[in-house]
């Protein structure tokens, strides 16, 4: 009972390193996949713009010297980039709107609403959720890899009026082979189990770890590496804590008398990794730092080998517990 609840504290303490479980559209978490594409197509000079996460915000930064001003959905003046850094004018219904869980907007705001400026940063680049992105879903819902629109996001820049112009695609879901592992363990490990070779079942047990931990250690590198625009000091620091955890399961399963909980914790840590990304395995566009193909591969064997080494590692150790001879009785 000691070593159960040593293992399971390490695979709670694994999976608090572990992002919440993301889609586009949703939550407040980065998402991990989309099937809407925002590309920009027209920057006004002296403004770097990216979209984030597929469709959901913009990031820009903006040349020092100069005075820019983004436009709210009502005409009104939202952010302002200036050689001071980036503010955000509180008294636009933008500020209110604009966000994953919108605000009520109080009355009586308007284009004409004098502004009250709050000082976000003193650098000179910001990101935001923009509606605007992929107000064009709202209109239209076809299948497939089509075109659905053009956004714009309007700009006063010093004094004189400009936009960022883009366009927005819609992609087809990833194909339903991408779950194809799941069949193989749905498949294989019943037929495993009625074998019942007690040297198989240990050599089975053991590939399991080694590709549970590798491909849940590379999916979630995959996305921890993905720059939202740039890799931040905070992505960072989970790239070292996933690189600790997994050295720390691989040494937990080496010792031979901790190897079926070990393999118990991570093959829990590997199926969680896995269900959390599985937006990558259904949407169009992954959103990681690997190619799409590495990242879905590295999901679909994570989520297929955690499962399949929960079900051996409980299996091997019901299987020690019976082999263990009995206390021999006093009289």
């Amino acid at each position: 009972m000691r070593r159960l609840a040593v293992a399971l504290s390490i695979a709670v303490a694994a999976a608090a390193f572990l992002p919440s479980t993301a889609s586009a559209h949703v939550g407040r978490v980065p998402p991990a996949a989309t099937n809407y594409l925002a590309r920009i197509s027209h920057v006004p000079p002296g403004l770097a713009v990216r979209v984030v996460d597929g469709d959901q915000r913009l990031w820009m930064r903006a040349t020092p010297s100069l005075t820019v001003v983004v436009v709210g959905l009502r005409g009104e003046p939202y952010l302002r980039f200036s050689p001071a850094g980036v503010a955000a004018n509180t008294r636009s219904t933008t500020w209110f709107l604009n966000r994953v869980r919108p605000l009520v907007v109080p009355p009586g705001l308007t284009a004409t609403t004098p502004p009250r400026w709050r000082k976000l940063t003193s650098r000179h680049s910001w990101t935001w959720h923009d509606g605007r992105l992929h107000a064009a879903v709202l209109a239209a819902h076809p299948s497939g890899n089509t075109y659905l629109g053009r956004w714009t996001v309007p700009l006063v820049l010093d004094g004189r009026g400009t936009a960022i112009r883009g366009t927005l695609w819609q992609s087809a879901p990833a194909s339903p082979l991408w779950f194809w592992p799941l069949v193989v363990v749905a498949a294989c490990i019943p037929a495993l189990f009625r074998l019942r070779e007690a040297r198989l079942e240990p050599q089975v047990g053991a590939a399991l770890a080694v590709l549970a931990l590798m491909s849940s250690t590379v999916a979630r590198l995959g996305r921890e590496l993905y720059g939202r625009p740039t890799v931040s000091s905070w992505q960072l620091v989970l790239v070292a804590a996933t690189v600790l955890v997994a050295v720390a399961l691989a040494v937990l399963y080496s010792r031979a008398d901790w190897r079926a909980l070990g393999g118990l914790v991570i093959g829990i840590v590997a199926a969680y990794q896995g269900l959390v990304l599985v937006a990558t395995l259904r949407d169009g566009w992954v959103l990681a730092a690997f190619p799409a193909w590495l990242e879905r591969s590295a999901t679909a064997l994570s989520l297929a080998s955690g499962v399949a080494l929960v079900l051996v590692s409980v299996r091997l150790a019901v299987g020690e517990r019976a082999d263990r001879p009995e206390p021999l009785a006093h009289s």
